[in-house]
């Protein structure tokens, strides 16, 4: 499947290469979409709560030497700034890229609503395809976490507002302009491995879906995303590490860039330093992978 794409995706761009190189390129990529963990189910992280392991892209929805719920609060809630504002905003607006287990969401309502109870939280997620047997966070989450489970696709209950997306993302992204999210939570499988929902294109109706002051949050330090935000006017900041050796990313229309020398090096000079690129919001994965590391020769 993989070398029969890569053929197609020369032809159409009239490239030539050895076979050495295609030999190269083609092992290049199959490194890439190598499952980082094997097997399926329940797995206990760091923290004692429990994740689980998607055996279709060979990940597990949340770091496991950190703790899923360690990596929700750290990786995404703290870093959005929407517990600071929900001190004074009467609502707050989430846009959430991979619903996954629910963690996220629910980690952060709790953590909104204790500061400010009277708040009020607006939520528009995405999800291909949900999971079965979601293990249910404990305390102080619980509460959250099942209101959201059990009230899919959509429901409007003491002062929360949420409502699922289905199936292909790009498909519905359209669906979110103008929703003026104070945080995107963008946690999506690996760029390398679900590189559909990391390309320039995605990223941009992502744009026209957040608020000026509003916070674009990911686990991901990838140089192909970092790209496309810079491309598309965000300012760029690491994020806390949580269980990973590098940072995650914090992007913002209205923050200046504040990475480190190494990182504002490659992002302006790495050959990897690209954008994926989905023109239709509708090629395959695997055609979005081989043209950008054609383009990357």
């Amino acid at each position: 499947m993989l070398e029969e794409i890569f053929d197609k995706c020369i032809s159409k761009m009239s490239i030539s290469l050895s076979q050495k190189s295609k030999e190269s390129v083609l092992k290049e990529i199959s490194a890439w979409l190598k499952p980082s963990i094997k097997g399926e189910g329940p797995v206990i992280t760091k923290d004692g709560s429990i994740t689980l392991v998607n055996p279709q892209y060979g990940e597990a929805y949340h770091s496991l030497t950190a703790g899923a719920i360690s990596e929700c609060l750290m990786k995404f809630v703290e870093p959005s700034r929407i517990v600071q504002k929900a001190q004074s905003k009467k609502k707050i607006r989430i846009l959430d890229i991979g619903f996954g287990l629910g963690y996220n969401l629910a980690v952060a309502i709790e953590r909104i609503r204790s500061v400010n109870s009277r708040t009020e939280i607006e939520i528009l997620s995405f999800e291909k395809l949900l999971s079965e047997n979601i293990p249910l966070l404990p305390e102080p989450y619980k509460r959250y976490h099942k209101l959201l489970l059990d009230g899919f696709p959509e429901f409007c209950k003491d002062g929360i507002s949420f409502k699922l997306l289905l199936g292909d993302a790009r498909q519905k992204v359209g669906e979110c302009r103008g929703f003026d999210a104070d945080a995107v939570f963008h946690d999506a499988f690996s760029p390398y491995r679900n590189p559909e929902l990391w390309t320039y294109e995605f990223l941009k109706e992502i744009k026209e879906a957040i608020a000026t002051d509003g916070f674009w949050v990911s686990y991901t330090s990838s140089l192909p995303v970092r790209k496309a935000l810079k491309l598309l006017g965000f300012g760029l900041n690491d994020s806390p590490n949580v269980g990973r050796k590098r940072g995650g990313t914090l992007a913002s229309l209205t923050i200046k860039d504040d990475l480190n020398f190494e990182d504002i090096r490659k992002i302006n000079s790495s050959p990897y330093a690209i954008p994926f690129r989905d023109e239709t919001l509708n090629t395959e994965p695997l055609e979005i992978l081989v043209n950008y590391r054609l383009w990357v020769e």
